[in-house]
Order: C-alpha cells, then structure tokens, then sequence
C-alpha cells in the first residue's frame, strides 16, 4: 500500500467512529420516544399545529387563540418557523405530526453526536471523540428534550454544525473558500435563529469570528456581512411577516424586568444537577459544595489544557467554542433581563452552554492529560466515570418513567381525562375554551380558544358575554395554568353557570338571559 494513502485512511476511521456514534445516537432517540411518546409539552401544540397547517397549504398557523378572537387559529408569532418548517416537510411526505417529530429529533440527535464527535477526533483523537459522544448520549437534558416534541434537538443540530463551519472557515487555504466557509457558517446561525430566537447568538458569534480573522479592513467587512446575511434575509422576512401578521406587532414585550436573582438561583440549581446528577428520589448532603468543587476542578483543566493546547488547532477550537458561548449568555441575559420575565434558567435554557462546555472540556481535558501525573489522571478518570455513572443512572430513570407513563399532555391524566371525554361526546360542533387549550388540541384534534388572564369583573363579564353568542364551552381543567385563570375564578364569573363537575374539572357555558 502506498504511504501516502494512510492519512486518508486514518482520517476515514476516525469519521466512521463519529458516523457510529450518530447512529446510535439517532436509534436510541427512535426507539426511547414510542408510542406513549413522544412527549407533548405545551409548546407542541404551537409547533405541531404550524406544522400540519404549512403542509396542508394554511401557511403557519397555529390552533389555538385568544377567547376574543372570532378565529379560532392565530398567526405563528411566539415562536420562530424552523422547527415547524421542517416538521411540515416529514407531515408532507406521509408521516404522522407525532411520527414527524421522532423523524426530526432522531436526525437532529444524529447530526449533533456525529459533528460533535468528528470535531473532538480532529483535534483530539478518536478516544477523545468517542467518549464525548458517549457523555452526550447519556447526559440527563440531553436524552430528556430529544424524547419530547420541542425545538431544542434541532436547535443544538444548528449550534454544532455552526462550530464546525467556524472551524471550517478558520483552517480555509485562501480567501475564496474561506467566504464560502463564512457563507456556510452564516447559513447554519440563521438556521438555529429560525429554530429558537436564542439562536441571535450564533449570528452574532459567527459573524465576531468571521471579523476577527487578521486581514484588511475591507476584507473583514466583506467576511463579516457574508456570514451575516442569511440570517438578515431570512430571519428578517420573518419578523416582519410576524409583525404584520400577528395581531400582536411584536414578538416579545421589551421592557426592564426584575427579581434577575431568583433566575440566578434557578440556574445554579440547575447547573448543580448537571454537574452531580442523581435521579428523582434521590438526595445527597452538600450537593452544592461538591458541585462547586466539580465546577472549579473543570475550570482549572479547562485552563490548563487551553494552555497547553496554545498554538494548535485545539486552541482554536476552545476559541470558537467560547465565542459561541459568550454570545449565548450575553442573549440569554439580555432576553432575561430586557425581553421575557418568564425565562426559565432551566435545563432546556442552559443545555446549549452545557453542551458546548461539554465539547470544549473533552478537548481541554485531552490536552491536560498529557502533562497530568498519575495520581491527577487517576483523580479525573474516577470522577469522569462518576459522572458518567450518575449521568447514566438518572437518565435512565426518567426514560423508564417517561416509557411507562408518558411525559406532559401524553400522560394518563390527559389522554383519559374525563372533561376531554365529556367534550368529546356533548361538544362536537360547539367553540371550545381552555385554560389548557393544548390539551384539546392534542386529544380532541380540534381547534381551541384560551380563557382570560385576568378574572376582573368587567373582563369576565366581557367573557361571558362572547361565551354566550358564539355558543361556546369551557373545558376548564383543574390543574391551574400559569397563562389562564382556572376554576375557581371562572365560578366566581358573572353570566357562566357550571354544567358538569368531573374528576378533573368543570365544564362551563354562558347563562341564558331572562325572557322579557
């Protein structure tokens, strides 16, 4: 065999270790979210519904508005078009809306495993590049948001796939291929601010790296504006489609918004079950202290192992990495802060900068070991199969709940819910309202209208008053909603009398007004 073939040869093992991990990556996915999954998380009715419009040529439109609203559809606005879009295109092919999903999270789980891991192998090695796909098939937020029916999987596929053509765009020979890089680069940051508006942040980092390159003024800009114009185009198109046709003009209240330290502790809280993961029963004494030792722990190889790495390829891309993760919090904190008081800092919130952490700290880690001693090398490999152990543990405990039980509007609780069952057979052709209005989406397959959030007199006054001539119902579930008043205030109601009590709710319609 000619020397010369054996780099390509080595470079084909390598990918095929990163091809494998996807694979396993994708089937899992497949398998974990049967049927009672995938879970339908609120949000799902938003995407679900925008999706079987758009492939049935209704453009986006979602099945749930406002009680004042004649139309009982509203314009897509709250969330961005990508998921939806791609969603459509597996409906459009024959797949059924929950069948679609585990599509698109299978594939998105495979490109995120397969690019994450054929980044670390070039850079690190193939051990290196196998054992992050191993962390990321078995971390606790990663395994949770594929087995719903949300926008995180595609998300992270986007986010990856911008890394990669970072990196792409930085190893490029001259400075034709390194503006396709950048083109590429920019097609992949709008593609993960049309899955999630979080994803400005891409745009932002790529369009920073593509500036940052040395090169003349001139040809900075030019690099710069390439990388950012996919996203201009098309996200642009779409707030202005969304401000014309939401009703609303906008799609976030700006404003200044407080209590920033409650969020704050959310997300250390969070980052704490991240780092010492244990499952639902578990507990464990001095969680957070030890979380925080862990967190320091991996700074400082995280440091060191940038250190070594200075002058590699490694460098650069623990450099690209923390670009995207900068730009990442510094949206997040603004949207926080600025544009949605209701930002959880939660896992699905934070699982972008864990993943990238995840990714940078097995490049670090990798360039760490080789200077480490053995009595540091055996301190990181116990707490490394800790971790993995825990990881494990807890995810696996919550698959088997969510396989037997189901997660969110896919639980017993909804799927035989008496007030569903009620509607079901007495309001078949009647307006229907809800405090939960997806769960009349999901198990009705039927179009349905919020009920206020204000339980002012004069509002439900109003409320009523709308009830009584279109003719509509209230399915109101006992379970409260954070966005619709619930039972109690709809009894208190003026003009709303209670036509059925069940095991988990009330059943609501207008008063009859006296005969003169």
């Amino acid at each position: 065999m000619n020397k010369l073939d054996l780099p390509k040869i080595n470079r084909r093992r390598k990918y095929l270790a990163a091809l494998i991990a996807g694979l396993v990556a994708a089937a899992g996915v497949w398998i974990l979210s049967a049927p009672p999954g995938p879970g339908l998380d609120p949000d799902a009715a938003s995407y679900l519904g925008a999706a079987e419009s758009l492939a049935h040529g209704r453009g986006y439109r979602i099945p749930i508005a406002d009680w004042r609203s004649p139309d009982s559809t509203s314009a897509l606005a709250h969330f961005p078009p990508g998921y939806p879009t791609v969603l459509a295109a597996a409906i459009a092919i024959g797949a059924t809306p929950a069948g679609a999903a585990r599509i698109v999270n299978a594939a998105a789980a495979f490109v995120t495993v397969a690019t994450a891991a054929a980044l670390v192998t070039s850079v690190a090695g193939v051990v290196t590049g196998v054992a992050l796909a191993a962390a990321l098939i078995v971390m606790h937020a990663v395994v949770i948001v594929h087995l719903s029916v949300l926008s995180e999987p595609l998300f992270l596929a986007c986010l990856v796939c911008t890394v990669a053509a970072m990196e792409r765009f930085r190893r490029a020979p001259n400075e034709r291929p390194r503006l396709g890089a950048a083109a590429l680069a920019g097609v992949a940051a709008a593609g993960a601010v049309l899955v999630r508006y979080a994803g400005v942040a891409a745009v932002a980092a790529v369009v920073l790296w593509c500036a940052a390159i040395p090169a003349p003024i001139v040809v900075r800009a030019r690099r710069a504006l390439v990388a950012a114009l996919p996203a201009g185009v098309l996200f642009g198109a779409w707030v202005m489609r969304s401000y014309f046709m939401s009703g609303s003009h906008s799609i976030r209240a700006f404003g200044t918004y407080g209590e920033f330290g409650d969020t704050l502790a959310m997300g250390f809280s969070t980052l704490v079950g991240w780092l010492v993961p244990l499952t639902s029963d578990d507990t464990l004494p001095g969680r957070s202290w030890i979380a925080l030792c862990l967190l320091a722990a991996s700074l400082l190889v995280i440091a060191r192992g940038a250190f070594a790495a200075r002058r590699t390829p490694a460098a650069a891309a623990l450099a690209s990495l923390a670009t995207l993760a900068i730009c990442y919090v510094a949206v997040l904190v603004a949207s926080r802060l600025l544009a949605d008081p209701g930002i959880p800092f939660d896992e699905r919130i934070l699982l972008p900068l864990f993943l990238l952490a995840t990714i940078a700290a097995a490049i670090a880690l990798r360039e760490w070991w080789r200077g480490a001693n053995r009595v540091a090398r055996g301190v990181a490999a116990a707490l490394l199969i800790g971790w993995f152990a825990a990881s494990f543990r807890a995810s696996e405990d919550d698959v088997e709940w969510v396989l037997e039980n189901g997660s969110d509007f896919a639980q017993t609780q909804w799927t035989a819910s008496p007030l569903i069952a009620w509607a079901r057979a007495n309001a078949a052709r009647q307006p229907l309202y809800s405090n939960w209005p997806a769960a009349i989406v999901f198990h009705l397959h039927r179009a349905a209208h919020e009920v206020p959030n204000d339980s002012t007199t004069a509002l439900l006054r109003d409320f009523a008053d709308t009830l009584r001539v279109r003719g509509g119902v209230i399915v109101a579930f006992d379970q409260p909603s954070p966005d619709q008043i619930g039972v109690t205030a709809l009894a208190r109601a003026p003009g709303l009398r209670a036509v059925a009590r069940l095991a988990d709710g009330t059943i609501f319609a207008a008063e009859t007004p006296p005969t003169r």
